[in-house]
């Protein structure tokens, strides 16, 4: 009866040890950023030309040993194939190139010794390691903690230096501050951690797709699986429109959004030439500009630029009957005179509806004594545009 029992405690223990060993417990969370705006020198990097932001933070806990933590990155097996369109120029001496290619990254930042300690930078590319390189590691922090950044560099191959300076032909580090940046193409990667069974069982265990049969994934929010957690929150975007353009603001913070609405104070207007003849300023209407926004505190400025619909690229009133010529004037837009088509800006505008006076002066006596009598008209065009 001895000899039962025995066998009987035995399987008992066992069957305790191996409930003991499922059960152990390692979760994660990701937290995505949101509202994310880009920035040099995002976060933990300090060379003053890097260009990026932070995306995220995965935190691990765990209460049993944990080897070789490995980061997945499904539908992104080649790597360095993010492109933001934005401002961009070489030097403070040229051009902005409004529609320059920016390549970027998708860089993790582990802390293999906690937040405070150094850091392992790591390029994400299909499957790569959290903890220097490719070697066997066991984790020795808990809280392990990762963040993940959109930036304009390579790893160089994994390294602890957070000096690194970007490499992807944007080192000249001038990027048109208060901009948009659209990506060329929308990230939609998705990723998962899986941890070995072993120390001797490196990265390499896991599959480019499906479970792994000498490692796990870790349960992200509760979710297990390849490319189950996505890498950005659609809720994260600061520029464009959900299924047409994304991207992200470049600035100190989020703008906030801002229309425009213009008009003239009177769309026909009747005088007598002599009001406007030489010197005369005859104020022919007002133009105004609304700028609807919730935001009360800032400045704005808009371009415009006046024309006219006869075709002739001056400024002159023409006769309602053919053959007749036409009578000059100049424009002026509050107190500055503007040629025809010339862009100048309407600063300092704010919230609210601003105006200013439209004048027309300059037409010479003498030459409208030598016109044939009648009804001279003209039809005056202001085009709107953002200022860079």
């Amino acid at each position: 009866m001895r000899f039962i029992r025995v066998q009987i405690l035995s399987i008992t223990i066992l069957i305790l040890f191996l409930n003991q060993s499922l059960m152990g417990s390692v979760l994660a969370s990701y937290s995505p950023e949101s509202a994310i705006v880009l920035q040099k020198c995002p976060g933990v990097f300090s060379h003053p030309n890097m260009f990026g932001a932070k995306l995220g933070r995965l935190t691990v806990t765990s209460d049993e040993v944990m080897y070789n933590p490995t980061i997945l990155v499904a539908g992104m097996t080649g790597g360095y194939d993010i492109w933001l369109i934005g401002p961009y120029r070489w030097d403070s001496n040229n051009d902005w190139e409004y529609d320059k290619r920016i390549q970027m990254n998708l860089l993790a930042v582990s802390y293999p010794y906690g937040l405070g300690g150094g850091v392992f930078i790591r390029a994400l590319s299909g499957k790569q390691p959290l903890l220097s390189g490719w070697n066997n590691e066991q984790v020795v922090a808990n809280p392990f903690v990762v963040d993940l950044y959109l930036v304009n560099s390579n790893d160089n191959g994994g390294t602890t230096n957070t000096g690194i300076t970007p490499n992807l032909n944007t080192n000249g580090g001038f990027f048109k501050l208060d901009s948009p940046f659209i990506f060329e193409t929308p990230i939609n990667y998705g990723f998962t951690v899986g941890i070995t069974n072993t120390l001797a069982q490196g990265p390499w265990v896991f599959p480019a797709s499906g479970d792994p049969t000498l490692g796990q994934f870790i349960p992200i929010d509760g979710v297990v699986g390849q490319g189950s957690t996505p890498v950005i929150d659609p809720g994260s975007y600061t520029d464009g429109e959900p299924g047409e353009v994304i991207g992200f603001w470049y600035g100190d913070g989020v703008p906030q959004p801002v229309f425009y609405n213009f008009w003239f104070d009177a769309p026909v207007v009747n005088f007598d030439l002599s009001d406007a003849y030489d010197t005369n300023m005859k104020e022919i209407t007002k133009a105004y500009l609304q700028v609807v926004t919730d935001d009360s505190n800032c400045t704005y400025t808009q371009n415009i630029a006046f024309t006219t619909d006869d075709g002739s690229e001056r400024f002159q009133l023409c006769p309602d009957f053919p053959g007749g010529a036409g009578i000059e004037f100049n424009l002026f837009f509050g107190t500055r005179h503007v040629d025809y088509g010339e862009t100048i800006q309407w600063m300092n505008l704010v919230r609210g509806t601003n105006w200013k006076e439209l004048y027309i002066s300059g037409i010479n006596a003498n030459e409208v004594e030598q016109m044939v009598s009648g009804t001279y008209q003209v039809t005056i065009i202001a085009n709107i545009t953002n200022a860079d």
